[in-house]
C-alpha cells in the first residue's frame, strides 16, 4: 500500500510541473520574444516481484512517473510593427548577443533596445550593451566605433561632412526643331537691270532700266537708314557718271555692321556682319533739286532673311563645394548649327565667378544619338567655378553622353554627384543586421553590425530571466556573424517578435495536467481507503 501511496505522491509531483510550465507559457503569453516550453514525462525505477526464467516472465512494479524533460519550442513568434527605431526582431534562427557589466555574454530573442546616456546601443531591462560584429564604422571614414570596444555607439546628431561636386551628368533631349542663329539680310525687291540684262557693278546708274532722267553735274543720291544695332545712318555722293559700284560703296561707307554686295543676278544685297536680333534698313533717294531721276522707290529694299539670336533652352542644378554648402548653377543651351549646341553656365553672383563657362559643339549624329561635346581649352566639357571664400578652384565635368536630339519637347534632367554636409537623425537596419545612420542630407552612413549569434543546439541554452539565455556545453559554441548568412535570420527594423505561446494548446495542456492530477490525487485515496480496511480487520 505505501508503494500505491509513493506512486500517486509522484504523479502528483510530475502533473504540478506540467501545471507550473503552462502557467510560465500562459505568464509570458505577451512576453516579446518569449520561446513556449513543453514537459516530458517518463516513467521512474521499477521494482522486480519475480525475475524471469525460461519461459516464464519477469514481475515488476513501477514506482511512478517523473518530468524526463522540460524542453523549449523555438519557433518564430509573429512579429508586430512598433515603429521604434531601436526595436529589431529576429526572423529566424538566431539571437541578439549582449554584455554584461563583467564581460559575460548572454543571448536573446528580445530587440526593444534603447539608449544609454552616452550613446550605447543597450538592453534597457538590464542595462547590458549590445554587441556589434566586425570593423563597419571603424574602416569607413566615420570613426563612430572604437577599435577594441565591441560596443555599439549610435552617433545621433553628429556632423556628416558634405563631398564637393566632380561631375553633373545631363539626361534628355534637345528638339531637333531648334532653330540656330541667324543673320538679317536685306535685298532689293528685284533686280536692278538695264535694257540688255542684269546690272554689274560697272553699270551706270543712268543706264538702269529704273533711270527716267540721266544725271548731270551737281546731281546727288542719298543712301541713308539703320544699322543692326538700330543707330541712324545717311550719306550722299555724286551721281553724275556714278555706276552701281559706286552706289555700293557709298552704302559700305555709311553703314556700320553691315555689307552691302550685288549679286550676278543684279540684286542689292546687304547683310548684317554678325548674327542675332538686327534692326537694318536701307533707303536709296534722289537729292532734292535733281535733274535725273530714278525710280529707287519702285524697287524697294525688304528684309528676306530676319536676324536671330537662335534658340535656347535654360535649366538650373545644384552643386556641393568642398565644405558641402550649396550652390545653384544655371545652365543655358543654344543652338549653334544643324546638330550643334553650345552650353554657357552661370552662378549666382554672391557664390563666386565662373572661371571657365562655356562647353562648345555639343554634337549630334544624323540620328539624333550623342556624337561629341566640347573643343580643348575654353570650351571643353569642364567648368571651373572660382567660390567665394575658397581659394582652389573647383573643377567640375559636364556628361551630356545621354542626351539626343529628336523632333520632341526639351527635356532636360541633371544628376551631380557631391552632396551637402548634413546631421545624423535616425538609424536603419538591413535585413543581415547592419545599422546605418541615415542624416539629413539623405546620406546613410555604415554605423555597425549586428552580432548575431546560432547555436546548433538551442534548446540546450539555459534560461536566467529578463529573456536572456546563457550558453551552456550542450548548447555549443556560437556561432557569431552577420545575420542571413550561415544558417543565421535576418533582422527587421521598427518590429518585435511576439511570443509563441500557442494560448489553444496551452489550454488544453491544462486539462489534461488537471486530469492527471485528479487521478494521481484519486490513487492515493483509494490507497489510503485500502489501509484503512486493512486496519480495522484487527478492531
Amino acid at each position: 500500500m505505501t508503494r500505491s501511496l509513493m506512486t500517486g505522491i509522484a504523479g502528483l509531483r510530475t502533473h504540478q510541473h506540467q501545471l507550473d510550465v503552462v502557467a510560465n507559457n500562459l505568464a509570458n503569453m505577451n512576453t516579446t520574444g518569449f520561446k513556449a516550453q513543453a514537459v516530458t514525462f517518463s516513467d521512474m525505477i521499477y521494482q522486480n516481484l519475480r525475475n524471469g526464467s525460461g519461459d516464464v516472465a519477469p514481475q515488476s512494479v513501477g514506482t511512478g512517473v517523473q518530468v524526463s524533460r522540460i524542453s523549449r519550442r523555438f519557433t518564430q513568434g509573429p512579429l508586430e510593427s512598433t515603429g521604434q527605431i531601436f526595436d529589431f526582431a529576429m526572423q529566424g534562427e538566431g539571437f541578439f548577443t549582449l554584455v554584461g557589466p563583467s564581460g559575460e555574454h548572454v543571448y536573446t530573442r528580445d530587440g526593444s533596445f534603447n539608449l544609454d546616456p552616452t550613446g550605447r546601443l543597450i538592453d534597457p531591462s538590464t542595462g547590458f550593451y549590445v554587441r556589434r560584429f566586425g570593423d563597419s564604422g571603424e574602416t569607413d571614414g566615420s570613426s563612430f566605433q572604437v577599435t577594441g570596444d565591441d560596443s555599439i555607439q549610435i552617433p545621433l546628431g553628429a556632423a556628416v561632412a558634405g563631398q564637393e561636386t566632380t561631375n553633373v551628368e545631363f539626361q534628355g533631349n534637345l528638339p531637333s526643331t531648334a532653330q540656330p542663329p541667324s543673320t538679317q539680310v536685306i535685298s532689293s525687291t528685284v533686280p536692278f537691270v538695264t535694257p540688255t540684262g542684269a546690272a554689274t557693278l560697272t553699270t551706270p546708274l543712268n543706264d538702269l532700266t529704273l533711270n527716267t532722267v540721266d544725271y548731270v553735274s551737281g546731281d546727288q543720291i542719298t543712301v541713308f537708314g539703320a544699322n543692326p544695332d538700330g543707330s541712324s545712318f545717311s550719306s550722299s555722293f555724286n551721281a553724275d557718271g556714278a555706276t552701281m559700284n559706286d552706289l555700293v560703296t557709298a552704302l559700305n561707307g555709311a553703314l556700320t555692321d553691315a555689307t552691302a554686295s550685288l549679286s550676278a543676278d543684279g540684286t542689292l544685297v546687304v547683310t548684317a556682319d554678325n548674327s542675332g536680333t538686327s534692326f537694318l534698313s536701307i533707303g536709296i533717294a534722289d537729292n532734292t533739286g535733281n535733274t535725273g531721276q530714278t525710280n529707287f522707290s519702285g524697287n524697294a529694299i525688304v528684309e528676306t532673311v530676319a536676324g536671330s539670336d537662335g534658340d535656347t533652352f535654360e535649366t538650373s542644378f545644384e552643386v556641393f563645394d568642398v565644405r558641402g554648402e550649396t550652390h545653384r548653377v544655371n545652365f543655358e543651351f543654344r543652338k549653334v548649327a544643324a546638330n550643334s549646341w553650345d552650353g554657357m553656365a552661370t552662378l549666382t553672383a554672391n557664390s563666386g565667378t565662373l572661371i571657365d563657362d562655356s562647353v562648345f559643339n555639343i554634337s549630334f549624329n544624323e540620328d539624333g544619338t550623342f556624337a561629341l561635346a566640347g573643343d580643348s581649352g575654353i570650351g571643353d566639357t569642364d567648368i571651373e567655378l572660382d567660390l567665394t571664400s575658397i581659394s582652389a578652384p573647383q573643377t567640375i565635368s559636364l556628361d551630356f553622353r545621354n542626351m539626343s536630339h529628336l523632333a520632341t519637347d526639351y527635356t532636360v534632367n541633371q544628376t551631380p554627384d557631391g552632396f551637402p554636409s548634413g546631421t545624423i537623425v535616425s538609424v536603419s537596419v538591413s535585413n543581415s543586421g547592419e545599422l546605418s545612420g541615415v542624416a539629413t542630407n539623405g546620406r546613410t552612413i555604415p554605423l555597425a553590425q549586428l552580432a548575431i549569434a546560432r547555436f546548433r543546439n538551442a534548446g540546450a541554452l539555459n534560461p536566467i530571466g529578463n529573456n536572456q539565455f546563457q550558453q551552456t556545453i550542450s548548447a555549443g559554441t556560437p556561432l557569431v556573424g552577420e545575420g542571413n548568412t550561415n544558417g543565421r535570420g535576418g533582422v527587421v527594423g521598427g518590429q518585435l517578435e511576439s511570443s509563441n505561446v500557442d494560448v489553444a494548446q496551452e489550454f488544453t495542456q491544462l486539462i489534461v495536467a488537471q486530469r492527471g492530477f485528479s487521478a494521481n490525487a484519486r490513487t492515493i485515496t483509494v490507497a489510503d481507503e485500502m489501509l484503512e480496511e486493512l486496519t480495522n480487520i484487527i478492531r
